[in-house]
């Protein structure tokens, strides 16, 4: 009986430390190497979720919330910081299936120089245009259409390598120019810039933009230079081209920073569809929140026609109506073209101290203004 109750006394012992040894199993040395629990997408991305192991991300949208120095208005880098706070990825409220909004101009604000400009004055320097009967009825009479025809026979049968050498080439770039600046000043800059797309007529879509990455590339190598195209040798009044194309640190960063922190990011300009979309690839904005001028369609090639609506004045909030029914959160405005979507809404607006007319409505409706950075 003696043994009996001693083995059943070890037995119970051996129990009690299995148990206890079970409860207190020390972790692995190599602990960091231990699988981690499976996390859901919502919970990893912080949405919807106050738990600890949404934090990080948190963190880490907070962090980059903060815009770099640069040559902002310190009232102005604390407004938008402020405003990626209170509505971007990290803030209480934050919907990713409804992100707040920000919209940005392009030319001579958001880069130094005018790609639309710039692409343009390459297809007419390498005489790159679809040329038909109908393309030429693009050019306006009113604004040099058969000199500027005649100048252009009168070369383009040669080798491109003797074109320069040619009476005729140098009177159709003036020409060509000419008709642009004419209707820039005689009717307007919706009605000018929309003969710039209209002028894309015969191109495809893609080959546009491959074209118009090429040149920008190549312009980025002539910031803050001008040319002088002369219509004939000796003339006295040639047309003064702007030359170059500069990202500015600043708005590329606003827009990374933006980006990152949940904002919708959206350019909106008047600049050819393929050429708008060759330039925002820069600061990484998604060619499907892009709007530029865009031609009709003629198969898979661009028509002669133009879309409405024209991303100018009151065609701006129609765009930002249409594809989100709701006013932007952050707007940035360069000159009184953007008046009307920047007075469509109430979020921060920031224009450039570009247009006085715009400056002064600025600062009657208590807008921020802040000094270029185009210069």
């Amino acid at each position: 009986m003696k043994s009996y109750h001693v083995k059943k006394a070890l037995c119970a012992a051996l129990a009690f430390y299995l148990a206890a040894s079970a409860a207190a199993k020390p972790r692995s040395l190599n602990w960091r190497m231990r699988k981690k629990p499976l996390v859901s997408a919502e919970t990893a991305a912080g949405v919807g979720s106050s738990s600890d192991t949404a934090r990080p991300s948190e963190s880490s949208a907070t962090e980059s919330a903060h815009l770099m120095a640069g040559r902002w208005d310190s009232e102005i880098r604390t407004a938008v910081e402020n405003l990626i706070a209170e509505r971007g990825r990290a803030s209480a409220g934050y919907d990713p299936k409804a992100p707040p909004v920000a919209v940005l101009p392009w030319s001579d604000a958001s880069v130094a120089g005018d790609p639309a400009e710039l692409v343009f004055l390459r297809l007419v320097s390498e005489a790159k245009f679809k040329f038909s009967d109908s393309w030429w009825g693009i050019v306006p009479i009113v604004y040099g259409r058969q000199p500027t025809r005649a100048a252009y026979d009168g070369f383009v049968s040669l080798s491109s390598s003797v074109w320069t050498a040619q009476p005729g080439y140098h009177g159709w770039r003036k020409g060509m120019l000419s008709s642009y600046v004419g209707l820039c000043r005689g009717v307007g800059r919706k009605e000018c810039r929309s003969y710039l797309a209209r002028l894309w007529a015969g191109w495809r879509l893609d080959e546009a933009e491959d074209f118009a990455k090429e040149t920008l590339a190549a312009e980025k190598n002539h910031s803050g230079s001008s040319q002088d195209i002369p219509g004939e040798a000796g003339d006295a009044a040639p047309l003064h081209a702007r030359r170059g194309l500069r990202v500015i640190p600043e708005m590329r960063d606003l827009a990374a920073k933006l980006k990152s922190s949940g904002f919708d990011v959206w350019v909106v300009d008047d600049v050819s569809q393929p050429v708008l979309l060759a330039s925002a690839g820069d600061y990484g904005v998604d060619p499907s929140r892009v709007y530029g001028v865009r031609n009709s369609t003629d198969g898979a090639r661009m028509g002669a026609e133009i879309l409405k609506p024209v991303p100018t004045r009151g065609g701006k909030v129609e765009i930002v109506q249409t594809a989100l029914g709701r006013p932007a959160d952050l707007v940035v405005g360069r000159d009184l073209a953007d008046f009307d979507i920047l007075n469509y809404g109430d979020g921060l607006r920031v224009v450039f101290d570009i247009d006085p007319g715009l400056v002064k409505k600025a600062r009657e409706r208590g807008w921020l203004v802040q000094k270029t950075f185009a210069r």
